[in-house]
């Protein structure tokens, strides 16, 4: 906040949604892991994990997204994008790709679906 009272100016260019979705991600380098999407836009998704990546990394990640195509078939959200911020807290990541597939149940295995 400035002086005088004025409000912080939200620079994002896409509005963000909460949401609450377990997220498998996998790096080239820094491995795999778990977390929790706390909010998505069309351009980037926020998570809370413990893990801490290296800015600038790859990152693939996948979710199992809440709603059923046709009302009966399982979506998960895959997503390949770059680390844009890392604290320990939670990772900001830009989505540079996305594409949802058909799973054949809501328990898929979400890590290996994850491909370089």
């Amino acid at each position: 906040m400035t002086g005088g009272g004025a409000l912080p100016i939200n620079r994002r260019k896409d509005h963000r949604y909460p949401i609450s979705l377990k997220l498998h991600y996998k790096t080239k380098f820094a491995g795999s892991g778990t977390g929790e999407v706390a909010n998505i836009s069309s351009s980037g998704i926020y998570f809370q994990t413990q893990d801490r990546l290296p800015v600038g990394a790859r990152i693939d990640a996948a979710m199992n997204w809440p709603f059923l195509l046709d009302g009966r078939c399982p979506l998960q959200l895959c997503i390949r994008g770059h680390v844009l911020r890392s604290n320990g807290l939670g990772i900001a990541v830009s989505i540079g790709q996305y594409e949802f597939h058909t799973v054949g149940t809501a328990d898929h295995d979400m890590v290996a679906a994850l491909v370089y």
